[in-house]
């Protein structure tokens, strides 16, 4: 029989699966703390902005969850100043954000606060995050493998004050006896030593930076014409794991959120 403590760690994953997430699950601020990322960040931060961690001691879990990002639905991913979140994505994930903030303060009492993306501002690694909470392991393409979907995702994160048991991690190592296409994906070969190299991958991103395209907003799902940047996405794409069928493109995943 499970403990009433695995009943609320079911019931809140169960609620994000319900808004929309693709997976979801609870990792511990703790083991977050003493992840390997923060360590590296600490020492080399990508923002000047970065003033080291600080997170509230009331915050002791994080809810992590992933939205399903396969490659027929690339315009998740594409950026714009006048999109809401910058990314159709990203305004998805910030609905379903706010609706599971909202559920855990009234039906469980738990008080929430929606993550910020950025490190720099209060948020935390999704990606370890997503690791502890049992969601996969990060792979040789620097970025969060899954089971079901691969690395076709995108993560999104809510601190909770409450103590629960994580989800995770999980006994999983996708790249084994893989050839790993995602490194000979990468248009600027930012896998050539052998491992991920990010000031490599930076050129391409400032690359893509450059080449704004300016597009009717109906694509982004808005009224008028913006400004678009489409980031290269190769690595991620090239993954072979998962590929589990979605179904659901991002305009019906908001409506789940009306």
């Amino acid at each position: 029989m499970k403990s009433s403590g695995e009943m609320t760690e079911q019931v809140i994953v169960e609620k994000a699966i319900e808004l929309g997430a693709s997976l979801a699950g609870i990792a511990s601020v703790d083991d977050l703390k003493a992840s390997r990322s923060f360590e590296i960040y600490d020492k080399s931060p990508y923002y000047d902005e970065y003033r080291g961690v600080e997170w509230k001691k009331e915050h002791k879990s994080v809810l992590v969850w992933a939205l399903a990002h396969p490659p027929s639905e690339p315009v998740l991913d594409w950026w714009s100043l006048k999109v809401p979140g910058f990314t159709p994505g990203n305004r998805v994930l910030r609905k379903q954000s706010r609706r599971l903030r909202k559920w855990l303060g009234e039906e469980l009492g738990i008080s929430a606060l929606s993550l910020p993306y950025q490190i720099e501002y209060g948020g935390t690694f999704l990606k370890d995050s997503a690791v502890l909470a049992g969601l996969g392991v990060i792979g040789k393409n620097n970025l969060l493998v899954t089971p079901e979907l691969g690395s076709d995702l995108r993560l999104r994160g809510i601190f909770m004050e409450a103590e629960l048991e994580p989800t995770g991690p999980i006994e999983f190592d996708p790249c084994d006896g893989c050839d790993m296409p995602c490194h000979s994906a990468c248009p600027r070969g930012a896998f050539r030593s052998g491992s991920y190299e990010r000031s490599i991958c930076k050129q391409e991103m400032d690359q893509n930076d450059a080449d704004v395209e300016v597009l009717d907003g109906s694509k982004m799902g808005i009224e008028e014409a913006c400004d678009v940047i489409v980031y290269c996405r190769k690595c991620e794409v090239a993954c072979p794991v998962g590929r589990k069928a979605v179904g659901v493109d991002f305009i019906l995943r908001e409506a789940v959120l009306r």
